[in-house]
């Protein structure tokens, strides 16, 4: 039998991310990401063998008229190659994320395909109730006929948390002023030049779901990305510095936002951590050698609750974690250093922007608002720059269940 091969990143993009994409559909952006990043990697459309789409329908069909194969496989007749490899794990996504990473990673280590592309668009930020995106609220058991939606279910685990182990609204705001700083510089996120925001500037925004402020949830916008995956051995030919994909893992627990994010298991007894350190120890990595980490951040709580998961804090310590300024741009583990979904997008199906932008850190392909960011020059002052210093290995997350699940993959400069 022979060895698994060693895999690697070798192209990202994001298209620009926006709120107005003026008649523009999902799958415009999904093309021009895909486009973009095979040119990133110095690729062409036939070198793909694998593909892991995503993206809100097709242009012209209504609802109901294309199916789900449909949907999934006319992908191949849209790009006008035949497509090897089409799984889709759905912890990230809808597999279009982390999840999408590992298997893409476990299909080309094991031979059966060289290159898979992962891909989404998105233009459905402009819902029917424009008091919120169409996909926070779903006709599941107590969701539909209380009203409630995924703002108030994270609100209800922050609250609990915040019962539990004394968690405080100004850690939580804490968390969300420190993203939000890093999509203020970011020329890129939607949310730049909006600040800086202060603590107390996240706790005076109006209130969403209690303690959840606005400044404490995700935006809604229209955007797309794309990242092209193949081995190690063919990464070191092309024209870009190759990421290895060390290792990392997933884990579902429950079906997020249509139960609730419950802070223990609810057949009793806490949540399974071992697939963290399963991910860790097939890396050969410790929490120590992360340099840099790119966290799902779709409410301030949920960051607490995913450190505590990760290992990097003992359960009931997020709160006090992340008040000590770890996040920042001069603490231990910068994150989320794009905006993440605060500021610099959040389309319906992020989940792979936060590998993305680990990609980019490790690459030194930052932008901020230092004067030689263009040349990878930085100052490191957080007030213009969200370059990590020199960092050569990435913790990537993406979506899952807050509390008893989710998925990471640790990425390193080859």
């Amino acid at each position: 039998m022979r060895a698994l091969r060693d895999v690697a990143i070798v192209g990202v993009s994001t298209t620009e991310q926006t709120r107005r994409s003026e008649g523009r559909h999902g799958l415009s952006y999904a093309l021009e990401a895909l486009k973009m990043a095979l040119d990133d990697a110095g690729l062409a459309k036939r070198d793909i063998q694998g593909l892991y789409p995503m993206m809100d329908g097709w242009p012209l069909a209504g609802p109901g008229q294309l199916g789900g194969n449909y949907r999934s496989t006319n992908w191949a007749h849209q790009l006008g190659i035949p497509i090897r490899w089409f799984t889709g794990a759905v912890n990230s996504g809808g597999g279009t994320g982390v999840s999408a990473i590992l298997d893409a990673a476990a299909a080309i280590g094991a031979g059966y395909i060289d290159t898979a592309a992962i891909v989404l668009g998105f233009a459905s930020s402009n819902p029917s109730d424009p008091r919120t995106a169409s996909w926070t609220s779903q006709p599941f058991q107590f969701n539909e006929w209380t009203g409630t939606y995924t703002a108030a279910q994270f609100a209800l685990a922050a609250r609990r948390h915040m019962h539990a182990y004394g968690t405080t609204r100004e850690q939580l705001a804490r968390v969300s002023s420190t993203i939000r700083n890093y999509g203020h510089v970011n020329p890129d996120a939607v949310m730049y030049g909006r600040g800086p925001y202060s603590v107390q500037d996240v706790l005076d925004a109006p209130m969403v779901a209690d303690p959840l402020s606005r400044l404490m949830c995700a935006q809604v916008n229209d955007g797309g990305a794309a990242m092209v995956i193949t081995s190690l051995e063919r990464a070191r030919d092309l024209k870009k510095p190759a990421v290895r994909v060390l290792g990392g893992a997933d884990q579902v627990c429950y079906p997020a936002y249509a139960e609730l994010p419950l802070l223990e298991h609810p057949l009793g007894g806490a949540f399974s951590r071992d697939w963290v350190d399963d991910g860790f120890a097939m890396s050969g990595l410790t929490r120590e050698d992360v340099d840099v980490v790119q966290l799902y951040d779709g409410f301030a709580s949920w960051i607490v609750m995913q450190w505590e998961t990760l290992g990097f804090c003992e359960v009931g310590e997020g709160g006090a974690f992340v008040e000590s300024g770890v996040m920042e741009l001069g603490g231990r583990y910068p994150t989320c250093t794009d905006g993440g979904c605060h500021s610099f997008s959040h389309m319906g199906a992020p989940a792979l922007l936060r590998p993305i932008e680990a990609v980019r850190q490790l690459r030194g392909e930052v932008r901020d608002d230092c004067p030689g960011s263009s040349k990878g020059e930085h100052t490191y002052d957080p007030a213009r720059c969200r370059a990590a210093r020199d960092p050569q290995v990435a913790l990537a997350v993406s979506m899952g269940p807050p509390t008893g699940g989710g998925n990471l993959a640790l990425l390193a400069r080859d």
